[in-house]
C-alpha cells in the first residue's frame, strides 16, 4: 500500500505544480497589448543583397514624394479578395498575406487577434507571409478577376510592384515582384519582429503572439530531409532560463520553406491539417539584423518569382505542388505530413485504411473494420498473453508457498536471490515463462503508437462523420459517450482478467487506470476512441473464448 500512496502523492503533486506554473505565467507574464500589426514597423532600410547578387543593378526609380506617401500610409489597413477555394487577406502597406480561409468550411490558416474574457490580448495578429521589406504601397491593390483566375497587384511610387495570382480552382499562388531598389520579399517573418515584454525580474524576452494555441512548426525542406522548429521553441521562456533553455533559431535555409497552418477554433489545437509552403527557386537569406526571418531577393534585373502553396496536408494536393512537367519533384513536399517516430508503420496503416474506405465510404465504419483487422493480426500474440495469465493463476498458490518459506529472512539479499532461483526452477518445470505475457505487449507498442499518430494527423478524417452524434472523427466526442464506453470496457476487462498480487492494489488499479485513461481519451479525437473501443471489445470476446476453452494443466512441484 505504501507504493500506492506514493503514486497518488506523485500524481497530486505533479498536478499542483502544473497548476501553479499556469497561474503564475498568466498573472506575471500577460501577453502585450500592442503586439498587433501597428506595432510592427518596417525596417529603416532594405537589407543588403546576398553575395550572389551583382553589385551593378538598375538605377532606382525616382523617389519624388515617396517619403510623404509612406508617412501617410495606414499600417493597419487590410484588403480581402476571394478565389474559388480560398479567401485571402493582405496587409495593404507592404503586401504581406495575413490570413487565408479555406472556404469549404471556414477554417483559418493563421492566428487572428483575439481578446480574452479578462479584456487582455489572448492572441496577436499573425505577422504575415510574403510582402516586400520596407515597401510603401499607399493605394489599394489592383484586382483582376477573370476566367483564368484572380490577380492582385500592389504598386508603390518608388517603382516597387508585387503581384499574387491565384488560378481558378487552385490553392497554389504565383507570386512575382519587381523592385528597382532590390528590396527583398519576406517568405516568413521571424519572431525577432515581436515587441519585448518584461518578466518579474525585469529581464526582457520575446512574447508569444499565439498564446493559447498550439502554433505548429516552421520548416525547411531539402530533397530527403525536413528541418522543423515549433514557434514556441523559438521563444525564450524566462521561467526556464535557469535550466539553460534558450530561444531556438529558424531551421536552416532552403529553397522550400513553410509553416504549419489551420487553426481549429472549435477544439483544442493538437493537429494542423494545412500548410503554407514557399517554393522560392533558391535558398533565401535567414535572420539578418534588418530583415528577420526568411527573405528572398530578386534577380539582377530586379525581378523575383516564387510559388506559394496554401492547402491541406494531403498526399494528392502536396504531390501536385511541383514545377510543370516535373512530377517527381512533388514528393519532397510529402515530408510535411508528420506521422511521428513510427512514421513508416503509420503510413502503411493509412494505406490499408484508405483501401478499406474505398469499399466502405464511411470513415467511421472503415475504422471499425480496420480495428477488427489489426486485432485479428495480433490474435496469436494476445492468445499467448491470455493463456499465460490463466496459467499464472493456476501456479499462484504454489508460488505463494515458496515466497512464504523465505518471508522469515526479511530483506536478506542472498535469501531473496535464492528464492528467485527456486521460483524460476518451479516455473521451468511447469513450462511457464512469467515474462512471456509481457513480450507480446511490447511488440504491440509500435503498432499502437503508429496508429495513434496516424489517426490524429490524416486530413481525410478531418470533419468526417460517423453516426448520430459523431459529426467529426478528428474532434473530441462532444458528449463523452465513446470515452465513457472505453472506460467501461477497460474496467470489465480488468475485472475479468486473472490477476495475482495484493487484492487491495488490484481494486485500486482497476478504477484508477481506467479513470486516468478516460481523462486522457476524453480530449482525443473520436476516431481514436472508436478504434480503441472496438479493439477492447474484440479483446474481451477473445478472452472469454479462450477462458471457456482453457483446461488447467497439472502443476509439477
Amino acid at each position: 500500500m505504501n507504493n500506492n500512496k506514493n503514486l497518488i502523492a506523485f500524481v497530486l503533486c505533479s498536478a499542483a505544480l502544473l497548476f501553479a506554473y499556469s497561474w503564475l505565467t498568466k498573472k506575471y507574464m500577460p501577453p502585450p497589448q500592442d503586439a498587433g500589426p501597428a506595432a510592427i514597423s518596417a525596417p529603416e532600410a532594405p537589407p543588403a543583397p546576398p553575395p550572389s547578387t551583382p553589385t551593378s543593378v538598375p538605377s532606382p526609380a525616382p523617389q519624388i514624394a515617396a517619403s510623404e506617401a509612406a508617412a501617410s500610409i495606414d499600417r493597419r489597413a487590410t484588403f480581402v479578395a476571394a478565389g474559388d477555394l480560398l479567401e485571402l487577406t493582405w496587409r495593404q502597406h507592404d503586401g504581406a498575406l495575413l490570413q487565408a480561409v479555406w472556404k469549404q468550411d471556414g477554417t483559418q490558416f493563421f492566428p487572428a487577434e483575439a481578446i480574452g474574457a479578462d479584456g487582455r490580448l489572448a492572441s496577436a495578429d499573425f505577422l504575415g507571409i510574403g510582402g516586400l521589406s520596407g515597401a510603401a504601397f499607399p493605394d489599394r491593390p489592383e484586382v483582376t478577376d477573370n476566367e483564368d483566375g484572380l490577380l492582385v497587384a500592389f504598386s508603390g511610387p518608388s517603382g516597387d510592384r508585387l503581384t499574387y495570382f491565384l488560378p481558378k480552382g487552385s490553392h497554389i499562388l504565383d507570386v512575382e515582384w519587381h523592385s528597382p531598389n532590390m528590396k527583398s520579399m519576406y517568405a516568413i517573418r521571424s519572431l525577432l519582429d515581436l515587441p519585448l515584454a518584461d518578466d518579474m525580474s525585469g529581464k526582457q524576452y520575446r512574447t508569444n503572439p499565439f498564446q493559447g494555441l498550439n502554433s505548429g512548426r516552421v520548416f525547411s525542406l531539402e530533397e530527403k530531409t525536413i528541418h522543423a522548429v515549433t514557434w514556441d521553441k523559438m521563444l525564450t521562456d524566462p521561467w526556464f532560463m535557469f535550466l539553460g533553455r534558450r530561444r531556438k533559431e529558424l531551421p536552416p535555409s532552403a529553397s522550400r520553406v513553410g509553416m504549419d497552418a489551420g487553426i481549429e477554433a472549435s477544439k483544442r489545437q493538437t493537429t494542423h491539417y494545412f500548410a503554407a509552403i514557399w517554393d522560392l527557386g533558391q535558398a533565401p537569406l535567414r535572420d539578418t539584423a534588418t530583415a528577420p526571418g526568411y527573405h528572398s531577393f530578386p534577380g539582377p534585373d530586379g525581378r523575383g518569382l516564387a510559388r506559394l502553396y496554401l492547402g491541406p496536408k494531403q498526399n494528392e494536393y502536396l504531390s501536385a505542388f511541383h514545377p510543370e512537367g516535373q512530377p517527381d519533384k512533388g514528393k519532397v513536399f510529402l515530408q510535411v505530413m508528420d506521422f511521428g517516430f513510427f512514421g513508416l508503420i503509420a503510413k502503411f496503416f493509412f494505406l490499408v485504411l484508405k483501401l478499406i474506405q474505398k469499399y466502405i465510404p464511411n470513415w467511421g465504419w472503415a475504422l471499425v473494420v480496420f480495428g477488427l483487422l489489426i486485432r485479428a493480426s495480433l490474435w496469436s500474440l494476445n492468445t499467448k498473453t491470455t493463456v499465460g495469465m490463466l496459467r499464472q493463476k493456476d501456479l499462484e498458490p504454489y508460488q505463494k508457498q515458496i515466497q512464504a518459506k523465505y518471508a522469515k529472512y526479511g530483506s536478506d539479499m542472498a535469501k531473496k536471490a535464492e528464492m528467485q532461483k527456486e521460483l524460476m526452477a518451479f516455473y521451468k518445470k511447469n513450462g511457464h515463462n512469467p515474462m512471456g505475457g509481457c513480450w507480446p505487449m511490447l511488440v504491440q507498442m509500435p503498432v499502437f503508437m503508429a496508429l495513434w499518430s496516424m489517426l490524429q494527423n490524416v486530413f481525410e478524417l478531418r470533419h468526417a462523420p460517423w453516426i448520430f452524434w459523431i459529426k467529426d472523427l478528428s474532434n473530441a466526442d462532444p458528449y463523452y459517450i465513446l470515452p465513457a464506453l472505453l472506460v467501461g470496457s477497460m474496467i470489465i476487462q480488468q475485472a475479468a482478467t486473472p490477476s495475482t498480487g495484493d487484492p487491495q492494489q488490484r481494486k485500486m488499479m482497476m478504477v484508477m487506470m481506467p479513470a486516468i485513461m478516460g481523462f486522457i481519451f476524453a480530449s482525443l479525437p473520436a476516431g481514436l476512441n472508436l478504434y480503441y473501443l472496438m479493439f477492447n471489445i474484440v479483446g474481451m470476446a477473445q478472452f472469454w473464448v479462450l477462458k471457456l476453452k482453457y483446461k488447467p494443466q497439472p502443476v509439477v512441484i
